[in-house]
């Protein structure tokens, strides 16, 4: 039987493996897990603080995969 990977805290799943840039993604452009917030009003203030902080517009959306809250580009990614 073939042992079981354990994925260290903050490593993708599959590694090195190229990530899929799927909706349902839950890891940044960047490769970095997502962060996630409990609450909408806790995700609304962050994006609100970095709104005041570093001028960017983020939005706030309920994740499907954890249903957590996280933020996005309120953009879109760019490719």
């Amino acid at each position: 039987m073939a042992r079981r990977r354990n994925n260290r805290p903050g490593e993708r799943p599959g590694g090195n493996e190229p990530r899929s840039f799927s909706i349902g993604a839950h890891w940044r452009a960047d490769g970095a897990p997502k962060t996630s917030y409990s609450t909408q009003g806790e995700a609304l203030s962050v994006a609100d603080e970095k709104r005041v902080e570093a001028d960017v517009e983020l939005k706030v959306y309920r994740c499907d995969y954890c249903s957590g809250w996280h933020l996005a580009n309120a953009g879109g990614r760019d490719r």
